[in-house]
């Protein structure tokens, strides 16, 4: 498969990584759907990726589809910036005895994460998330447009074991169509290398064509810290909606230098 050269590559990384330290443990944005209000640290890069299988809606008779290698590469600009860009392929399987499958590469993703303060007190770390997705993916997958977007994030340490993520994006996804994703997740710190959270979020259309209705999903997982450099995710989650997906699972990694 086109994504294991590149898993490859990253997991070759891990040799160097327990050379170079940082004021702080990898924080990455995935596994779950919330956005991470903390940014990659000055002149860090890192590296995120995975695999999500995705059943389809609970009305759509069976099928799904595959997303890997989800990549998605940041970097520290400045301690308040932080530059995104992902990549990612789709494999759609429709139900069975109704055809094959499609797989093509997605259209590219661009994004900017702004520091807009850390945490004092009650007042939660926040940051501004701008990103867009650039018409550049196979003629089956793409988007065929321009698709901007933007979330404002904000993420409390409760306590040394808990964490609280919240998050609103506003995202175009087809025509004049756009959609508002409001999202809630809760972190809980098991062992010093061990992490899980519950989350639930939604996806609301806003001037959509008609007939689109609101989803809302509820979804779970763990990370597992092997280096203060190299992390492992997995996840699973399910549509509480008769609009949404039945149910999602998916697994991944994170790596920075």
């Amino acid at each position: 498969m086109r994504w294991l050269p590149l898993a490859a590559l990253a997991v070759s990384i891990t040799t160097t990584l327990s050379a170079q330290s940082s004021t702080e443990p990898i924080n990455t944005d995935r596994p779950d759907f919330t956005e991470s209000s903390t940014l990659v640290p000055l002149h860090r890069l890192q590296f995120e990726s995975g695999y999500s299988w995705t059943e389809a809606k609970a009305n759509a008779g069976g099928g799904g589809s595959a997303t890997f290698p989800e990549l998605l590469i940041r970097y520290g600009l400045s301690n308040r910036l932080e530059f995104r860009v992902g990549q990612s392929f789709t494999r759609v399987s429709p139900p069975a005895g109704q055809g094959s499958g499609i797989t093509g590469r997605d259209d590219l993703y661009l994004g900017l994460k702004i520091g807009l303060g850390a945490q004092r007190g009650g007042q939660p770390a926040l940051a501004l998330l701008a990103h867009t997705s650039l018409p550049t993916g196979d003629s089956k997958t793409s988007a065929s447009g321009t698709y901007p977007g933007l979330a404002i994030l904000a993420g409390w340490d409760l306590s040394p074991d808990w964490s609280l993520d919240t998050g609103i994006e506003a995202n175009r996804v087809s025509g004049d169509a756009w959609e508002i994703a409001p999202s809630l997740s809760l972190g809980r710190t098991i062992s010093a290398r061990v992490k899980g959270y519950a989350e639930i979020y939604s996806l609301l259309p806003v001037l959509a064509e008609s007939g689109a209705g609101n989803s809302h999903y509820v979804n779970g997982g763990l990370a597992f810290l092997i280096t203060d450099n190299f992390q492992l995710d997995a996840r699973v989650g399910a549509g509480l909606s008769d609009r949404a997906d039945r149910y999602f699972f998916g697994f991944g990694f994170a790596i920075r230098r």
